[in-house]
């Protein structure tokens, strides 16, 4: 019996799902808390970490938690003996915790009251039992954790290649890729630079740090991304692929 075709092959589209469904979740993620900011009374916020403490909490977290769902149910292409240890399956199922632990390990709510480490009162469940200082740290690392996965994903995997040359498509996806990868990396570098020089100021040098909102703009950056990659994975974004395939 002859192999199925792409365009019936179960196994094949439900990759395809999952890809669109983690690159429409991307772009849905920040966009949906603009719109709590715009059309609510809800203030805007320095990053997108911190609209849990707002009426898109539920966003938040509900979004977060369906990235890591689909992120868990990837498993990507069985591996080849060269590729090593990175692999799909190890690298999204380490994206799919990570994400789980930004959704429900919050950072510190610089809009609310100040709460100290251990406190037993206006603090989550998790907070409360870490202590608000290393919930906000394990945050930023289940954060950092997830940016890098994102970016090895387009740097490394969506770039392997099979026996034979490469097509025309696969050239053009994978300068995609790179870009993506490369603007994800850059966001991640400019991220850490921010966060030691807001580390230096003082209280009033970080009102004016979280007044310009560069986190949430460089955190949209990548996930916007992210969502492009995963989007030309699933075969959505073919005009983009087209403009970046090499001229015949």
């Amino acid at each position: 019996m002859p192999a199925p075709s792409e365009d019936n092959n179960e196994l094949v589209l439900s990759f395809l799902s999952v890809r669109r469904a983690l690159g429409l979740l991307g772009f849905f993620l920040p966009l949906s808390l603009l719109a709590v900011a715009i059309l609510t009374t809800e203030d805007m916020r320095p990053s997108i970490s911190e609209f849990y403490y707002t009426r898109g909490r539920e966003l938040f977290t509900g979004t977060l938690c369906a990235i890591a769902v689909f992120l868990w149910a990837y498993v990507g292409y069985p591996p080849a003996p060269a590729d090593g240890w990175l692999t799909d399956r190890i690298l999204s199922r380490t994206a799919s915790l990570a994400a789980l632990g930004v959704a429900f390990i919050p950072t510190e709510n610089k809009f609310g009251p100040r709460v100290a480490p251990g406190a037993s009162e206006n603090c989550t469940l998790i907070q409360c039992a870490l202590g608000t200082d290393w919930a906000r740290w394990l945050h930023y690392g289940a954060a950092g954790v997830f940016f890098a996965c994102l970016a090895l994903f387009c740097l490394i995997l969506f770039r392997r290649t099979g026996t034979g040359p490469p097509t025309r498509g696969k050239v053009g996806r994978d300068r995609i890729y790179l870009i993506c990868g490369i603007i994800i990396a850059g966001c991640i570098v400019m991220l850490g630079a921010y966060g030691y020089g807001y580390a230096r100021q003082d209280a009033a040098g970080q009102v004016a740090y979280d007044a310009t909102r560069a986190v949430f703009i460089l955190e949209t950056i990548g996930i916007f991304a992210f969502a492009v990659s995963w989007l030309v994975k699933g075969e959505t974004l073919k005009p983009l692929q087209r403009m970046a395939e090499p001229k015949p």
